[in-house]
């Protein structure tokens, strides 16, 4: 932010006289409803909100006319929370823990036993006693053969 615009009042008459077709209105009342609407917002988001609006990035607005003192008001409480957001330390996720992999030869009986081998499903219950899906899977296959 400009070191000479650092007042609420200094930023929107900055911002108004950039709109030639507000000309016709009381600018000390104007100025007034704009400290109303702007109450509590950091001088650096109002001057942010000015200079979107100056510059013709707020979207719906008519660059003809100076924007009300509440869409004013909206785009400072944005840039404000974008300034908030920016400030905020980034949560840095723990780095992946490599997992073991698993043997070959077990996804191999893995995979003969999803396609139907009751050996397979015989075996991988075997390994793995514990495991309920596993040994449902070989008591299923075991009942099947008779």
């Amino acid at each position: 932010m400009p070191q000479e615009i650092s007042s609420p009042v200094k930023i929107i008459a900055g911002m108004l006289s950039g709109f030639p077709a507000s000309a016709g209105i009381d600018p000390d009342m104007q100025i007034r409803a704009y400290l109303v609407a702007i109450d509590g917002i950091p001088a650096e988001a109002l001057w942010r909100a000015a200079k979107l609006f100056l510059s013709g990035k707020v979207r719906d607005h008519n660059r003809a006319f100076a924007p009300s003192a509440a869409s004013f008001a909206e785009i400072a409480r944005q840039q404000q929370a974008a300034m908030t957001a920016q400030s905020r330390p980034r949560v840095e996720s723990p780095p992946e823990q490599p997992q073991p992999k698993v043997a070959a030869y077990k996804m191999r009986l893995l995979r003969q036993a999803a396609n139907g081998s009751r050996s397979a499903k015989r075996a991988l219950a075997e390994m793995f006693p514990d495991n309920p899906v596993i040994a449902r899977a070989a008591r299923d296959a075991q009942e099947a053969v008779g």
